[in-house]
């Protein structure tokens, strides 16, 4: 949940006095009118997030391909968005995720209702309050079984959102079911959902890491001092626990699993398979750091872990069997990564300044933005990918996937 730490401490920054309470930080951020815009991939690239305070800045529009709210008898329609347009047009709701078959999924979002102040987001209820998800073709529809804006409230403020994730393939989602508050995973080639079985789950809201292929799902605990996770089979819903330590990375085809200590450079890696079975225990190079991944770092045949320099500006490659470094690239103008698209590229996020518009009015914030990328560990360089969309919100929550072709 670092995006959300970042963009809390970036909005108090904008109006608060000289001294900043931590507590209120984590507690309440106040919350300014912004715009999101949104990489999406047209063909299995990428999927990514950007953010711009004050005018919306762009083209395009959306329309209804069909009736956007539900009515008896008739089939839900998405909405269908050119690219430059707003996904979050108001007034105007997409219609339900169909039973069956869809295309896959490569951008999910929450804008609470677009309501202002972090009671009304906190409240957002609704058809509003449901996770959004666009697909590939700009198609968008409402996850209506599942739990949207807040309504799973743990202690944590940073995960006050009920959480729901998107397989790399874009072919799966796990989210929590409404009726029941349980853990499923959908699978979008289907529609087949699969209720995840509630033995050896984390008790608090967790975080979560698909395989490459989205056939099994990580468990990751979201509290600070607990080392629990677990592995499910998204086929069956069946759930194994694993030793105690963060799930790293998992191989495309989910047959191999790598844990560590984050926090801990003498702790050694675990290596295990899916049956939970540890295969080997390795002991780390201490100049590795674990800290600047933020998804899958196991690369899709499970030998090689994706990790980075202190300083974010290099890849570290390390061999998962001998726990050493193999390699180090420097890496331009991108910060951290999600996940690997290939066995020499990965997905990332790179941070863009936009120029103010000198028009808008006084006291906008300089427009910020997230391009979806892809890195060549080869070369360090990167590209571009993805169309781009624009949310208008004043408070949001995005998840990312479908960056595999």
């Amino acid at each position: 949940m670092i995006p959300r730490l970042h963009d809390a401490l970036d909005e108090l920054a904008g109006d608060a006095p000289l001294r900043v309470d931590t507590a209120r930080v984590l507690k309440v951020a106040r919350r300014r009118r912004r715009v999101r815009l949104a990489a999406v991939p047209a063909v299995a690239a990428a999927a990514a997030a950007a953010v711009f305070a004050g005018t919306a800045l762009t083209g395009g529009h959306t329309r209804a391909a069909g009736p956007a709210a539900d009515r008896p008898g008739r089939p839900d329609r998405p909405l269908v968005t050119e690219p430059g347009g707003i996904l979050n047009p108001m007034g105007v709701l997409p219609g339900r995720l169909p039973e069956g078959k869809v295309e896959p999924i490569v951008f999910a979002f929450l804008d609470h209702c677009r309501l202002k102040s972090p009671k009304a987001t906190t409240d957002a209820k609704g058809e509003c309050a449901q996770w959004r998800l666009v697909g590939r073709s700009g198609k968008q529809w409402r996850l209506s079984d599942g739990i949207g804006s807040r309504v799973v409230k743990p202690r944590n403020y940073m995960n006050a959102d009920a959480p729901l994730t998107i397989s790399p393939d874009g072919w799966h989602i796990a989210y929590y079911r409404a009726q029941d508050q349980r853990l499923v995973v959908r699978d979008l080639t289907s529609g087949k959902v699969t209720p995840v079985s509630r033995s050896a789950l984390p008790a608090d809201v967790p975080q979560m890491m698909f395989s490459g292929d989205g056939s099994h799902l990580a468990l990751n605990s979201a509290e600070p001092h607990n080392s629990a996770a677990t592995l499910v089979d998204t086929r069956t819903g069946a759930v194994t626990p694993l030793r105690a330590g963060t799930v790293l990375g998992l191989s495309r085809d989910g047959s191999t699993v790598v844990q560590g200590d984050i926090r801990n450079k003498r702790a050694p890696l675990t290596v295990s398979g899916p049956d939970g079975s540890v295969r080997a225990t390795v002991r780390l190079d201490p100049k590795v750091d674990l800290r600047g991944m933020a998804g899958n770092a196991l690369s899709p045949d499970g030998r090689t872990l994706l990790t980075f320099s202190t300083r974010m500006d290099k890849a570290v490659l390390v061999d998962v069997r001998t726990g050493l470094i193999t390699s180090v690239g420097r890496i331009n103008g991108v910060v951290g990564g999600k996940a690997w698209t290939s066995p020499t590229t990965y997905f990332a996020l790179r941070h863009v300044t936009r120029t103010p518009d000198p028009r808008a009015a006084k006291g906008t914030w300089p427009g910020q933005a997230s391009q979806g990328v892809i890195v060549d560990l080869t070369t360090g360089a990167f590209r571009d990918v993805g169309m781009r969309f624009s949310i208008k919100a004043w408070q949001s929550a995005e998840e990312y996937g479908g960056y595999l072709s």
